[in-house]
């Protein structure tokens, strides 16, 4: 690898520690990934001044994550290891096994708390609004995470505009959210205000901070 190239390895190391990775695998992944071919354990450790063990085990985690694929190699009587390049299919996998359960998680101990604080010390109570805010935003979140992975999914893997394509299909779905948001919003206002029960204007301003 020239210099030029090596000097991007820094990102690839400050991207992973800032989504919750070890940077190391940021390291070993982003020489892979701009290596332009297939390297070897031993090739990894020499690039990157890493022990074999370090470097064994950032290939099995990176495999796991199904950014790495090894295969046997005759020529070189070695495992040689290359960086997937389907980036999105990485994003989807990490989505689904790592955020999606956080969130989920998230939500049912919310969702518990909610019902014990509502059933000892009532619906007014003030933690009951903040718990309930939790419960619903990572609905919305769940509901984003799959949204995403049935997009990406949906797209064929050789199509060279997949990312585009999906970023597109995520915007026209995005841009009607509001809409029906407001929909929502209006209507509930005026069944309120026919029966007599309009919501003074700065309850409104609050409710909708928390949409």
């Amino acid at each position: 690898m020239d210099d030029v190239l090596r000097e991007h390895l820094m990102t690839f190391e400050t991207f992973f520690s800032a989504i919750g990775f070890k940077s190391r695998l940021g390291k070993v992944w982003g020489l892979l990934a701009l290596a332009g071919k297939s390297l070897s354990a031993a090739d990894i450790a020499k690039e990157l001044d890493m022990s074999a063990g370090s470097v064994s085990e950032c290939l099995s985690e990176l495999r796991e994550w199904g950014a790495v694929t090894s295969e046997f190699s005759s020529e070189h009587r070695c495992q040689m290891h290359s960086a997937v390049s389907d980036t999105m299919s990485i994003v989807t996998t990490v989505l689904r096994r790592r955020e999606q359960l956080a969130v989920q998680n998230f939500k049912d101990n919310a969702r518990s708390a909610l019902q014990y604080v509502t059933d000892r010390y009532g619906a007014e109570d003030a933690r009951v609004h903040t718990l309930q805010s939790i419960v619903t935003t990572s609905e919305i979140a769940e509901a984003t995470i799959q949204f995403f992975v049935a997009a990406s999914s949906a797209v064929p893997k050789n199509d060279e505009s997949r990312l585009a394509r999906v970023v597109k299909r995520m915007a026209s779905i995005g841009m009607k959210v509001p809409g029906e948001i407001n929909k929502f919003r209006n209507g509930r206002k005026k069944t309120g205000q026919l029966n007599g029960n309009a919501t003074p204007a700065p309850a409104r301003e609050e409710e909708d901070a928390h949409v």
